[in-house]
């Protein structure tokens, strides 16, 4: 009986363990409004959840100019973080969100013991996911690095129906610099430190 109890009272994690999320996939169109921001270099990836018992988490994406460790491209009005929600009706919705509640949603990952981290990916890569055939997404997923950082995988997708399936080619990508392994003295561009 006691250790039913204390199974419950323990708080979830995510299915892929301390990595905070199982998968996240952000469609074309989601993917291009964010490319298009003036200034955009790379697309900065963070590990979140929906809400706080979320167990298979998500990811929020962001603009960022300069290089992967650059400022973010946010004004809170018409250019936001955004979060990957479920899939509906062959789609992936996205959730816009300001700067606070994209905190928000990665405090609770913080909050349930996993590990909290970004990665970046650079527009050019992006875009040579989108452009190859029957791509129209990608797909992230959490993976280590050889030093045992948590970074993410980004798949090209192809999303319809009532979910996304990783397109055999082109190969998947790897952030081989994920903060806070990279971030170092720039930690003000990031928001999940």
């Amino acid at each position: 009986m006691s250790l039913l109890t204390n199974s419950c009272s323990n708080k979830p994690q995510s299915l892929a363990g301390e990595a905070g999320f199982v998968e996240a996939y952000f469609d074309a169109a989601s993917l291009n409004s964010l490319l298009s921001g003036a200034g955009c270099t790379h697309i900065r990836f963070y590990n979140a959840r929906r809400l706080a018992e979320d167990t298979k988490g998500t990811a929020i994406a962001i603009a960022v100019s300069g290089s992967a460790t650059g400022a973010p491209i946010y004004n809170g009005t018409t250019l936001k973080y955004r979060m990957h929600d479920r899939f509906t009706s062959g789609t992936t919705p996205m959730v816009q969100l300001t700067k606070a509640e994209a905190q928000v949603r990665i405090g609770y990952v913080k909050a349930a013991g996993e590990k909290s981290y970004a990665a970046s990916f650079k527009k050019a890569d992006i875009q040579y996911f989108l452009a190859a055939a029957g791509c129209t997404g990608v797909r992230l997923v959490p993976e280590r690095t050889t030093n045992g950082d948590y970074t993410m995988r980004m798949h090209p997708a192809s999303i319809s129906g009532s979910g996304g399936m990783p397109n055999p080619a082109p190969p998947s990508m790897l952030c081989g610099e994920p903060c806070p392994s990279v971030c170092g003295d720039i930690a003000a561009n990031y928001i999940h430190l």
